[in-house]
């Protein structure tokens, strides 16, 4: 099976002591959110000497290789399907094939790892725990804070939290990006001592602003030079907070009839906002741009980041934003308050309060001075607090502590 494996050009690596299997639904750099992230990470804990497993679904995109990392895809139904955070039967389905992959894979595997990292703590931990356990090697679970009453952390008022509890206490370690996570996994007799506090992470080499100049070229090339650009990166679901940020849209048009609206992404209320967008006579103003592959870039075109999202973890479009020098507005919930500093490295509103982020949008439309304030702290947050380099060295001291435990 391992040759085979082998044959299909995933090659096993054998360059380190520090042998970890991560399992994420998603793994892919352009589809936003976990999958991005644990991505990200896998790329750079490679990069520092980490053997490297990935078990991940295998969807209709093919995933970039990365250097000395093993990519096992497992099959299932609706490989189009990136979002799993909705409580359907599809999705249900999907995770249940999924995890039983995954125990198929980690039983081939055995032999080449000695932690597994979840990303999510849901149905694939929950289907595999009693396994890896039985094969005596150490469990981590990453917190998504995306999906409420579906993963720990979020089963208070659940008929079987006390059941849940006691099944996910045998987790080895929990990582969460904010204190808000925290604070729930603790309500769920979790003990402190398993909960590790690690921020997302951001490429702060291919997220940068740019200098002035190429950033002129660039709105330039996007015909937007004449405008004042507001964006958006991430899917187009639900809990977005995207209704209101069309509707402070057109309070920010009011003041500036030229302002536009990037919203890059797709999801299942795209043509929602469309429709949304054109009964309000405010289409020629927003583009929907869709997935694209250089955010980055688009981010430079960009003038202000704005993130309304009714509920997050640890958001990596914010961090990312920040990291490119955008001064940014953003709903005062979950990790985003552990991430923007209100008034110093962006301005926070209350989730759901479409005049109070159309009133900092204003101020930021008005105010440019400010706009270039907020902008070089939201960069400076992001490179001292938030680099991948130095949060993957916070995931590689908390597996050589797993290792040294009994």
């Amino acid at each position: 099976m391992i040759n085979k494996l082998v044959d299909m050009g995933y090659q096993l690596s054998t360059k380190s002591s520090l042998r970890l299997c991560i399992v994420s639904p998603l793994f892919h750099p352009n589809l936003g959110g976990p999958g991005r992230q644990a991505y990200t990470m896998a790329a750079k804990l490679s990069e520092k000497g980490v053997c490297l497993i990935v078990l991940t679904r295998k969807l209709d995109l093919e995933i970039p290789k990365i250097e000395g990392v093993t990519i096992s895809p497992i099959p299932t139904p609706a490989p189009g399907r990136y979002n799993l955070l909705q409580f359907t039967f599809l999705n249900l389905l999907i995770s249940m094939i999924f995890s039983l992959g995954v125990l198929a894979k980690l039983i081939v595997y055995r032999n080449q790892y000695d932690i597994v990292q979840f990303y999510g703590a849901s149905l694939p931990l929950l289907m595999n725990l009693l396994l890896i356990k039985f094969l005596g090697k150490k469990i981590v679970a990453k917190l998504s804070g995306a999906r409420p009453g579906m993963e720990a952390g979020s089963f208070d008022g659940i008929i079987f939290k006390k059941l849940f509890s006691k099944i996910f206490s045998f987790v080895d370690a929990f990582i969460v990006m904010s204190g808000e996570l925290r604070h729930k996994l603790g309500k769920e007799d979790i003990s402190k001592e398993k909960i590790a506090a690690i921020p997302n992470g951001v490429n702060i080499n291919l997220f940068y602003s740019y200098e002035k100049e190429k950033r002129r070229e660039l709105k330039k090339y996007l015909e937007l030079s004449s405008r004042m650009v507001f964006i958006y990166t991430g899917r187009l679901a639900e809990g977005k907070g995207l209704e209101i940020l069309l509707g402070a849209m057109k309070d920010v048009l009011k003041e500036d009839k030229t302002a536009y609206l990037l919203l890059l992404g797709e999801g299942q209320v795209k043509n929602k906002l469309e429709d949304k967008a054109a009964a309000a006579g405010i289409s020629d103003n927003i583009c929907f741009k869709g997935n694209v592959n250089n955010v980055h870039e688009f981010l430079n075109s960009a003038d202000v980041f704005v993130f309304p999202s009714l509920r997050e973890g640890m958001p990596n479009s914010l961090l990312e934003a920040m990291s490119c020098g955008l001064p940014v507005i953003a709903s005062k919930i979950g990790g985003v308050v552990d991430v923007v500093e209100d008034g110093k490295s962006g301005i926070l509103f209350e989730p759901g309060d479409v005049s109070g982020l159309a009133s900092a949008m204003i101020i930021l439309l008005k105010d440019k001075e400010l706009r270039q304030k907020l902008g070089a702290e939201a960069r400076k947050r992001a490179v001292e607090d938030f680099s991948i380099d130095r949060v993957a060295d916070e995931y590689i001291k908390l597996y050589q502590k797993l290792l040294t435990e009994n």
